[in-house]
């Protein structure tokens, strides 16, 4: 029986997470996603192009995923002021989980051999920077709280150390103290 000739973009997603958590970023390779995905390597190629490719459409896939959880907490803040850093903190109230972690120490080692995933991940901080920016009365109070936010993600994310629940929520809670007490602009 042959390969099968195309495949699902989620199963495609899925054969590409499977690959890289059996072998890491050094070990992704389009023949390596094929088999996994029980499709031919020319469909990989269609579908991706490049390792690189393989990568940056598995950061984008992971990144809609991500973005796809948050309309609840987008709807909590439509229209008040400095809604996008709101959106952001109460986002990370929720922790982590361990396989979140394991992915983003995988986008990361991406990011340091491809430009192209360095510049999604690159665009997204910058865009979001920009709308907390925008959406600020005191810029730089706000994007120092964005900073602050985006520190302690990264020391998690990265493993460098775990927040307890309750170091965790006390540090959000000042961070939306802060944001809150900016008259801003009101978001979408």
């Amino acid at each position: 029986m042959g390969r099968k000739r195309s495949i699902d973009r989620d199963e495609l997603m899925q054969a590409i997470e499977r690959v890289a958590r059996r072998s890491g970023i050094a070990g992704l390779s389009i023949d390596a996603v094929a088999k996994e995905a029980g499709i031919s390597k020319s469909s990989v190629v269609y579908d991706c192009d490049s390792k690189a490719g393989l990568l940056a459409a598995f950061i984008r896939h992971k990144m809609a995923q991500h973005c796809g959880r948050l309309p609840d907490i987008q709807a909590r803040h439509k229209g008040k002021p400095n809604a996008r850093l709101r959106e952001m903190i109460d986002e990370y109230r929720r922790v982590p989980t361990e396989e979140e972690l394991a992915m983003a120490l995988l986008i990361s080692a991406s990011m340091g051999e491809h430009a192209e995933c360095r510049e999604i991940m690159s665009e997204k901080l910058a865009g979001d920077a920009e709308m907390v920016a925008a959406q600020a009365g005191n810029r730089q109070r706000m994007l120092m709280t964005l900073l602050t936010l985006h520190g302690m993600a990264f020391l998690e994310y990265f493993g460098f150390y775990r927040f307890d629940q309750e170091t965790r929520n006390e540090i959000l809670d000042e961070l939306m103290a802060v944001a809150e007490s900016d008259p801003g602009v009101p978001g979408d």
